[in-house]
């Protein structure tokens, strides 16, 4: 039985949009291995009160059926679970039934690795974090209360509705990105593209003296860690796009501000331009202002801003900054976990920072337009940008000077004398 039905946000129905297409896109999974003995009631149990309790996990899409798209919230659904010796199976959803979510565990002696497989339109980073520590912590204890999160995933859409009905939102992102620069990454001459498409990571933890020192510096700066790490990020996009006036994607964060909205599950996220110079004075302090400036207006679609700058796609490279707190102690010990996102982007930065594993820098790409050399150099930028170092690589300068020898010594004299001398040396030569 349906209990309410709401609106998409722009942000999910882009996603479903993506994921007709080829049926990959934004289908995500995270992976678990747990140390103990799995026991499948104890299991099921836990997921039937998940689904109780959450309205995502009991939604639905109706794409066609009213005069815009819907989501549809079920008294009840039952969430998938397969175990088995084999792998998960991951493909499409049937965006008609609830939920858009399947778990399936493989059983070892004396572990067990479960994955979890949604699609993003119903979750976000900090909702699969809050789902897997409610997740252990039910099936560890039986008896945990199901009320509902007094927040909702809907008051993020009506807060959306509410912001594209503000003129000075929108003024606000047309003059944020009026003359915006491309901002496109180079490809690769020669590198073969087509086919289909396939994402791949790049993960490198940071060294523990180089997380210390850009906290420090985050400290000294008095902003977040957020804004240094971005700013790094805008000092790569210069140097790989050659203009220092760089326009990227930057992810936004609009969980409820309120102590419901830690626990509540949903997609509050929006991806928004950030626009900034890094050639200027003080970056972090710009960054760290542009990023304040965009806060009143997060809720914006990022769709309407891309149509106002009347371009096919105005964003080409992305970055985000996680710190996802939620997880807690697990009653069942986590020996590690695996996360795969795919999204619509070709080039997506994130800075992960997780208690007790310190600060991770990801690199999500699409390798039918970046080679995985390409990337890994990208990464060193990173590493050095990160560090206070600017410029290109020791490497890269030196496969300039490579390129630009090209003073050659050549004999005196006039030039009838040089024709001669070369006439003389070979003589049947044309």
């Amino acid at each position: 039985m349906i209990i309410d039905a709401y609106p998409l946000s722009a942000l999910q129905a882009g996603m479903l949009y993506h994921s007709e297409l080829d049926g990959v896109t934004f289908h995500d999974h995270t992976t678990l291995t747990l140390r103990g003995t799995f026991d499948e009631r104890a299991l099921v149990r836990a997921l039937d009160e998940l689904s109780a309790r959450h309205e995502v996990l009991r939604t639905s899409f109706d794409l066609t059926g009213f005069s815009e798209p819907v989501q549809l919230v079920h008294d009840r659904a039952e969430i998938p679970l397969t175990v088995s010796g084999g792998e998960p199976e991951y493909g499409p959803f049937d965006w008609t039934r609830a939920p858009l979510l399947r778990v399936h565990v493989r059983p070892e002696a004396d572990r067990f690795a479960l994955t979890v497989y949604f699609h993003h339109a119903i979750l976000d980073g900090w909702s699969v974090a809050r789902l897997v520590s409610e997740l252990l912590a039910r099936y560890a204890t039986p008896g945990l209360p199901v009320e509902p999160p007094a927040a909702r995933f809907r008051d993020l859409v009506a807060a959306e509705k509410a912001m594209l009905a503000r003129p000075e939102a929108a003024e606000f992102w047309r003059e944020a990105i009026a003359e915006a620069p491309e901002g496109r990454l180079p490809r690769m001459p020669g590198y073969p593209t087509g086919g289909p498409r396939e994402v791949a990571v790049l993960a490198t933890a940071l060294p523990a003296d180089l997380a210390k020192a850009l906290a420090e510096q985050a400290a000294a700066a008095r902003v977040p860690l957020r804004s240094v790490v971005l700013a790094a990020h805008v000092r790569v996009m210069a140097l790989l796009t050659g203009d220092p006036d760089v326009l990227t994607g930057m992810l936004t964060h609009s969980r409820p501000e309120s102590e419901a909205g830690d626990e509540v599950l949903g997609l509050f996220l929006n991806t928004v331009p950030l626009r900034v110079r890094a050639d200027a004075p003080d970056l972090v302090q710009r960054v760290f202002r542009a990023e304040v400036a965009a806060l009143p207006y997060r809720h914006f679609p990022l769709f309407e801003i891309q149509r106002a700058s009347g371009r096919a796609r105005l964003l080409d490279t992305h970055v985000d900054f996680r710190d996802f707190h939620v997880n807690g102690a697990a009653a069942t010990p986590i020996e590690g976990q695996d996360f795969f996102e795919q999204t619509d982007f070709a080039f997506s930065t994130a800075f992960v920072r997780t208690p007790g594993q310190g600060l991770t820098l990801t690199i999500s790409y699409d390798t039918t337009q970046f080679p995985a050399d390409q990337i890994a150099a990208i990464r060193d930028h990173y590493l050095r940008a990160l560090s206070g170092e600017a410029g290109v690589s020791p490497q890269d300068a030196a496969q300039l000077a490579r390129w630009n020898a090209t003073d050659r010594e050549h004999p005196g004299g006039t030039l009838h004398e040089l024709v001669f001398a070369q006439a003389e040396r070979t003589p049947d030569a044309t």
